[in-house]
C-alpha cells in the first residue's frame, strides 16, 4: 500500500530527486508523469513536495506546493537565508556580485548574511575595509577561514533552524566552508587560475545538506555573473538598499541618488557615513536596470 508524504527536494539530477521527510530520506524518487501537463517549469531544490512510497521503497513526487520564493540563477526554492560569501584573496574580493546578492535577497523578502571567508589570507587589512563598507546596512557579518576551520561554530549558529544558500564565484571556498560545517559531505574543492584569478567549478548542481543542530545549507555553482530580478524595476532599487533607508528624506520624493539636487545619500557619501564604492556600485546597478528597461 502506497504512503502519502511531505517533504523538501534536496537535489535532482538525471531525472532522480532526493526528497527529506520527516523520517529519512527518500533516495530515488521519480516526477510523476501529469506535473509536465500543467504550469511545470521544473523540480527544484528546496521545493516543497508530496509523494507517494511504494511498498518497495521508491518515491514519486505527486505534487508541488506553492514557493515562497525562488531563485533562478542559481536555481532554488524556499530559501530563508542568502549567504553572500566573499574571499579576502585568491580571488579577489567582487563586491559588485556580493551587490547584487544582497539586492537580490532584499527584493525577495530573503534574510542575508555575509560571509568573508579566507581571512587568513589577509594581508592588506582589507577585512576590516569590507565590514566598514557593510556594516551600515545592518546585514549580520561572519569571518571565517574554512581552511583553518576559524569561527566555523559561529557561523554554524547564524545557520541553524533556517534554510540557506551559499552563494558566490567561483573558489571563494563554498564547498570548503560545507565540509568545515559538514566534514562527512566531503565536497570536491578546486582551486583557483593563476592567470585569470578565478575559481574552478566544483559543484555542478544545486544541493541541499542537513546541518549537525538542525537547518539546511544549500551549496551551489559558483558564477562570475548575476542576473538581477527580472521583475526588478529601477525606481525599486533604492528600496533594497537598507542605509539609504535610514537617511533623512531627499528633497525629492523618489529620488534615484543619481543626479537630482540635495540628495541625502550623496550628504551621507560626502560625510562617509555610507561607503562612496558602495554607491558608485548602486549606480552601476541602476544604470544596468535602466538598460535593461530601455532594451525589452
Amino acid at each position: 500500500m502506497e504512503q502519502k508524504l511531505q517533504g523538501i527536494v534536496l537535489n535532482g539530477h538525471g531525472g532522480f530527486y532526493q526528497v527529506l521527510l520527516d523520517n529519512g530520506v527518500c533516495q530515488t524518487c521519480h516526477l510523476r508523469g501529469k506535473l509536465r501537463l500543467n504550469d511545470y517549469d521544473g523540480v527544484w531544490a528546496g521545493d516543497r513536495v508530496w509523494i507517494s512510497i511504494a511498498d518497495d521503497g521508491g518515491g514519486m513526487i505527486e505534487g508541488i506546493f506553492p514557493r515562497r520564493n525562488f531563485l533562478l540563477r542559481p536555481r532554488i526554492a524556499n530559501v530563508d537565508q542568502i549567504v553572500a560569501v566573499v574571499a579576502i584573496n585568491n580571488p579577489p574580493p567582487d563586491l559588485l556580485l556580493i551587490d547584487k546578492l544582497l539586492v537580490a535577497a532584499e527584493y525577495q523578502n530573503i534574510s542575508p548574511l555575509i560571509c568573508i571567508n579566507k581571512c587568513d589570507l589577509d594581508k592588506k587589512n582589507l577585512t576590516e575595509s569590507i565590514i566598514g563598507v557593510y556594516q551600515t546596512t545592518g546585514y549580520p557579518i561572519c569571518v571565517v577561514s574554512a581552511v583553518r576551520g576559524e569561527n566555523i561554530d559561529g557561523l554554524l549558529s547564524l545557520l541553524r533552524g533556517k534554510v540557506s544558500l551559499l552563494a558566490g564565484c567561483s573558489g571563494v571556498g563554498k564547498s570548503s566552508l560545507i565540509n568545515a560545517l559538514l566534514p562527512e559531505a566531503d565536497l570536491e574543492v578546486g582551486g583557483v587560475s593563476q592567470r585569470l584569478q578565478r575559481g574552478r567549478h566544483t559543484t555542478r548542481y544545486v544541493s541541499i545538506l542537513q546541518l549537525a543542530g538542525g537547518g539546511l545549507i544549500a551549496d551551489t555553482p559558483g558564477f562570475s555573473l548575476l542576473d538581477l530580478p527580472q521583475k526588478l524595476e529601477p525606481e525599486q532599487l533604492p528600496r533594497v538598499y537598507p542605509e539609504f533607508q535610514r537617511c533623512d528624506s531627499c528633497r525629492f520624493d523618489g529620488c534615484s541618488h543619481d543626479k537630482e539636487p540635495d540628495c541625502a545619500v550623496k550628504k551621507a557619501v560626502e560625510q562617509v557615513t555610507i561607503d562612496a564604492e558602495r554607491c558608485r556600485r548602486y549606480l552601476k546597478i541602476l544604470n544596468e536596470l535602466r538598460d535593461r528597461e530601455v532594451k525589452y
